[in-house]
């Protein structure tokens, strides 16, 4: 999460604010804030699959099709950047890991 965070921080996000997401108290956000919020920690946590909460007949019962839609294309977009930068920095090849893949000829 140090990552997450520290790009949050780059871009105006308060560490209050990192904080009560983190949490993600119901108190800490409004109603309809918070329905979008669990839906998305829930959607990635199943690694993109449909959450099936106690929630999830007012998170749809508070966002229409359209918006529910919006909010899917988001979560999804996030997570294909978060694989392919995943993909780039994590790569098995790298110097730097411990028992990266030698493919630089051997030392």
């Amino acid at each position: 999460m140090k990552a997450h965070s520290s790009l949050a921080g780059r871009v105006g996000v308060s560490g209050d604010e990192i904080e009560k997401l983190i949490a993600l108290d119901k108190k800490d956000f409004d109603r309809r804030e918070w329905l979008a919020l669990k839906y998305a920690r829930d959607w990635a946590c199943l690694d993109g699959a449909e959450p099936a909460g106690d929630y999830m007949d007012d998170f749809r019962a508070e966002y229409g099709g359209r918006e529910r839609k919006y909010i899917l294309k988001l979560m999804r977009t996030m997570r294909f950047a978060n694989l392919c930068n995943n993909t780039f920095r994590g790569r098995a090849w790298r110097e730097e890991l411990e028992g990266a893949c030698d493919i630089g000829g051997g030392k």
